[in-house]
């Protein structure tokens, strides 16, 4: 019996085969509809329960077993051997978990002993952290400086106002301009809530989406793949190079397997696994070499790796600040201090002023100090707490707090979009970098290839097969017929399945390592084998009654890998069956076999004719495989019968692996996949050069290299071994033109990355193997394949790419550099307010401090400019930081490490549009009595001016997101906007609260209250009144004017560049951030 995992979205369908190959379907309906029912009946049952099975797992009563969790818990943890033959040895431990080592548990046959088994040892899940609760979120948005600091500030003048205020009749009243002061920070305040707690829920499900992992285990004497989560104590569970340990075991089953236990007990050394002695396997830990079959006995908390979490209490896991974000902090303290700067200046100057005004108007300053020691009365004070709040005010609105906001909300936006273009980010940093590469480092197989492998030459028996593979039966002698299949057989763990109504454009479903199936696809179609067949002389060569055998899983440092089986029908004890890289593995052959199964002495001639052959197909693109034999006899090997018995356990595959018998060589064809070339032709026009770092022979990697374009002309390929050899100087030399590095070692890719690192490029690499994880966590950004990638690459990357597509990791390029651009776009808003506002407020001051008998109120009023800050700070982040991509970013060179964010043509933008809005806020702070409908009482001019002025700021903000769209000169500012629901939305919004804002806050309930609703006063919570029609207008169109602004702005901005290029001689100019040539300035 056998199965196939089939994936669909969150869900995993598990299809039987029957033992003749074909798909039984009804049983499968059946089965499939059954699990998954039991399956949603076990989460309705367990799912909000799981804190209660973690606590309660180890004192439930035994039920049908006769071991407890604790009990496997104490023999696991003290490593009890005594205490696991007291039970009956590994027998007895079984019996009493109702498993079998070749069957294991009982599940869809017997559901109520699986819900039994759950009930007594849990789940194998951990508690998770607990999650920032809303209060504690808002708790930590109100604890900021600022906030603190405004609301003391507030809270003076609220009391001064009332104990002090200008007139009896203000008494009442006195408190509210301080109220409004706060219910503005609680809103700023309520909003990073709403927005923190969500990117916390989407970061906490992204971090529980990374972690899924699927593993093989054995139940009903089935194969299926289950996710960690699902597996149960008795559970038999298959290990092997690469895979982390799901949960607590003893090994039952060892093919020299070797286990990383570092994270655990801090030794360096593998520690090598075994059935009688080092029987006891760590939750938490991974498979470094080798494969085995584990029993498990402890999941979830009742496990070392759970026990290790449940003491440390881990505190929630918190994202690691991004490079960009530390750029953007800097970048926000620099502006920070210049807002203090303009803070401090200002209520200095309005301190001041009354001075000023009294040296002005006196003739002496002895006179001015006494009439100012005269006219300091208490109105005086509250108007210098007033003037610490406006200063406080301008702080709040400079410090960008928005820029981190955007960064963090252009990252939660952008990880949920690439996972649908197959990109899972682990670590968010790897999104804004991946838009920085300049250098990818992949691999071939299944990134560039299909890794739908089929052999299609061979050369058996002195003899080469092309296009009729079938006549091999027909030429060659039973005896190497017969070694070729058990070669082939015994020498591979994958599986061939008949293909299904899932598989309709497969005659055959694959399990396992595509080189092998494609061996396997090769025995059944030409060798006149059958599924069932190959797999009972597997059995047969590997079943117990034979005798012992042992699998040395491949090595991506020897190319190789190999099986040893009793030989029983032979003079010798074993049989070693080897396959590998073809020029490699022939170097260790001295024999081998001719077509009618004799062996022959490999002289010189015939080793070049071999070599001839395996250079003829990799020049055609094949992958070519060395199959070799080697018969074994310990008794003649060692003088010691000891040492003889522990041959298979002490055996050295160097030692072992010579004097091989070649039984022949392969050809397989893995085609190109068809969106390849256009991706490689997509990412050198983004200035990004993409090597190829290879296992296989140099000729068929130049060929497939040269196919999907990566090998130019003047490009240089290099062996492993070479490159391996030369010095760093001689590296740094041919690095530019290294395109292609066939025969690679992990140890190669390593040193690779590590040179193009340190000359300043941003590289990305791609691994799928254990000991490709150096050079993952070496890379600027770790790419682990997602299909064929084991678990501890996977660990050790920053990016998953799920469907193992290159076509893929140039999509998770444009998401990078979609993140940077969109943060670009936020930084021109946001530095543009940053620039009117405190330009506004200074100037203003300033001007106050020499006009006679007039106190200082600022153009814009405290709770306005927190409205502003909202607006700029949250609004506009959601607006902008999640624009989604166009493709015209790959065209562009990626951004370099020390490249500053802002470039000139932004400064440009900034610099062009605050002199726009300040031109207009000026005349209409110092001239608007002279516009027409305000020819009204000074009360109510004054009022209906800084309405005016607060309306006009605020759509000039809203009109100039449009322009910050687009940040590089284009014209198309309004292109793909309605895609963009966030910016639509927020736009809408923000005329709606404005609207809101001016027209319906006025009508205070206290001022109407109290009589003092007479048109002529501003609320006293947002300092504004009701505007008719044509004000309404006037201000929409200022706003509206930054538009058409914004264009001619670009004009002339395309102009300069034009003339700047006919000066250059048509010269690219690559200055403060110009970039583009004279024929791109002038589109």
């Amino acid at each position: 019996m056998s199965s196939v995992e089939y994936q669909h979205g969150n869900e995993v369908l598990f299809i039987k085969k029957g033992s003749s190959g074909e798909s039984t379907n009804n049983n499968n309906n059946a089965m499939t509809t059954e699990s998954n029912d039991h399956k949603a009946q076990e989460l309705a049952h367990h799912g909000d329960s799981k804190d209660e099975h973690v606590d309660s797992q180890h004192h439930h009563p035994k039920g049908p077993f006769t071991l407890t969790a604790d009990e496997l818990s104490e023999m696991h943890q003290n490593k009890d051997l005594k205490g696991l033959q007291k039970m009956g040895g590994m027998s007895g431990l079984m019996r009493d978990l109702k498993t079998d080592a070749k069957r294991g548990i009982a599940w869809k046959s017997n559901y109520q002993s699986y819900d039994e088994r759950t009930n007594l040892y849990g789940l194998n899940v951990y508690p998770e952290p607990p999650a920032k609760g809303l209060f504690k979120i808002f708790f930590e948005a109100l604890s900021d400086e600022t906030h603190i600091i405004l609301m003391i500030f507030a809270f003076i003048s609220m009391v001064l106002g009332l104990a002090f205020p200008e007139s009896e009749e203000e008494r009442p009243i006195g408190w509210i301009d301080s109220f409004a002061i706060y219910i503005a920070v609680a809103i700023v305040c309520v909003v990073t809530t709403a927005n923190d707690y969500s990117k916390e829920k989407k970061f906490k499900n992204l971090s529980r989406e990374s972690k899924k992992v699927m593993v093989k285990v054995i139940r009903d004497g089935e194969n299926f793949s289950v996710l960690t989560d699902d597996i149960r104590v008795g559970d038999i569970v298959e290990i092997e190079q690469g895979d982390g340990i799901p949960a607590d075991g003893l090994c039952i089953e060892s093919n020299h397997l070797k286990t990383d236990e570092s994270v655990m007990t801090g030794e360096p050394d593998l520690i090598k696994k075994n059935t009688t002695e080092l029987i006891f396997l760590l939750s938490g830990c991974t498979v470094a070499e080798g494969s085995g079959k584990m029993l498990v006995t402890g999941v979830g908390v009742g496990s070392e790796w759970g026990r290790t979490l449940q003491s440390l209490k881990e505190a929630n896991e918190e994202q690691r600040e991004t490079p960009l974000e530390a750029k953007l902090d800097k970048l926000a303290i620099n502006i920070g201090k210049v807002g203090t700067a303009f803070a401090i200046g200002t209520v200095t100057i309005l301190i001041l002023a009354f001075w000023i005004k009294k040296l002005m108007y006196t003739s002496t300053w002895v006179e001015a100090s006494s009439t100012f020691e005269e006219t300091w009365q208490e109105k005086n004070v509250v108007d210098v707490v007033k003037y610490f709040i406006i200063a406080l005010t301008i702080v709040v609105v400079a410090v960008p707090e928005g820029l981190p906001l955007a960064v963090t909300i252009a990252l939660a936006y952008s990880v949920r979009k690439m996972m649908k273009d197959q990109n899972l980010v682990r670590h968010l940093a790897a999104c804004e970098t991946m838009g920085g590469a300049n250098n990818i480092c992949s691999d071939k197989t299944g990134t560039l290839t299909l890794n739908q492998m089929r052999v299609t030459q061979a050369y058996f028996g002195d003899r080469f097969f092309g296009e009729q593979l079938s006549s091999i039966l027909l030429t060659l002698k039973s005896p190497l017929l017969q070694v070729i299949i058990d070669g082939i057989v015994a020498n591979s763990k994958a599986n061939l399945v008949k293909g299904d109504d899932n598989n309709k454009n497969k005659e055959y479903a694959t399990q396992g390592s595509k080189t092998e199936a494609a061996l396997l696809l090769l025995l059944v179609k030409h060798l006149n084998q059958t599924i069932d067949s190959y797999k009972d002389r597997r059995n047969e060569l590997l079943s117990e009654e034979r005798g012992s055998h042992l699998q040395l899983p491949f090595n991506s440092n020897l190319k190789r890998m190999s099986t040893i089986v009793t030989n029983s029908e032979g003079e010798t004890r074993y049989r070693l069956f080897t396959k590998g890289a073809s020029e490699i593995v022939l170097k260790l052959c001295s024999y081998h076999m001719a077509s009618d199964g004799s062996l022959r002495k490999m002289d010189s001639e015939k080793e070049a004719e071999m070599m001839k052959c395996i250079e003829d197909m990799a020049n055609q693109g094949l992958r070519t495989i060395c199959l070799a034999y080697r018969d074994v006899n310990p008794e003649v090997e060692f003088s010691s019968r000891a040492d003889e018995e522990n041959y298979l356990e002490n055996i050295d595959p160097v030692t072992l692996e010579q004097d091989l018998v070649c039984i022949g060589i392969v050809g397989i064809k893995d085609p190109l996949r068809p969106e390849v070339p256009a991706a490689i032709e997509q990412c050198k026009k983004s200035g990004i050069t993409v090597r190829m770092i290879t296992g296989d022979n140099i000729l068929t990697a130049k060929y497939i290299a040269r196919e999907c374009g990566i090998l130019s002309k003047d490009g240089i390929a290099i062996e492993g071994p070479t490159f391996r050899k030369m010095t760093p100087e001689q590296i740094d030399e041919i690095l530019p033109k290294l395109q292609v590095m066939a025969r690679s070692s992990p140890t190669d890719k390593f040193i690779l990355v590590k040179h193009l690192r340190k000359k300043g490029n941003v590289v990305a690499v791609t691994g799928d193997g254990t000991n490709d994880a150096p050079a993952l966590k070496e890379a600027d950004v770790g790419l682990s394949m997602g299909l064929s990638g084991t678990q501890v690459a996977k660990e050790a990357s920053d990016i998953i790419i799920l469907d193992d597509n290159f076509s893929s990791i140039v999509k998770s390029v444009l998401w990078g550099r979609s993140i940077y651009e969109n943060i670009r776009k936020f930084l021109v808003f946001q530095l543009t307010v940053n620039v009117v506002a405190l330009i506004l407020t200074i100037v203003s001051a300033v001007s106050s401090a020499f006009q006679h008998n007039s106190s200082y109120r600022p153009p814009l009023s405290p709770v306005q400019m927190l409205w502003i800050n909202l607006i700029m700070d949250t609004f506009a982040a959601l607006a902008l930081a999640t624009e989604p991509p166009i493709p015209e970013l790959l065209d562009r060179k990626p951004h370099g490490r020390k490249d500053s964010l802002i470039t000139m043509r932004m400064w440009t933008f900034i610099a062009a549009e605050s002199i726009f809005q300040l031109t207009v806020m000026f005349t209409l702070f110092y001239g608007a009595t002279s516009f027409r409908g305000l020819s009204f009482s000074l009360a109510r001019n004054d009022a209906e001016m800084r309405t005016i002025i607060f309306n006009a700021f605020v759509f000039c903000q809203v009109f100039n997101q449009f322009n910050a769209r687009k940040i590089n000169f284009e014209y198309d500012i309004f292109r793909g906007v309605f895609k963009s629901f966030w910016f639509i939305g927020i736009t809408i919004m923000i005329f709606i609260l404005q609207i809101a804002i001016i027209n319906f806050a006025y009508y205070d309930p206290i001022l109407i209250g109290l009589g003092k609703n007479d048109g002529l006063t501003a609320s006293n919570f947002t300092q504004t009144i009701p505007l008719n029609w044509y004000q309404w207008a006037i201000t929409i169109s200022i706003g509206f004017i930054s538009i058409p602004y914004g264009f001619l702005v670009r004009f002339v901005s395309r102009m300069f560049l034009k003339l700047l290029s006919l000066k250059k001689n048509n010269r690219q100019i690559t200055s403060d951030g110009y970039e583009e040539t004279y024929s791109k300035a002038s589109e």
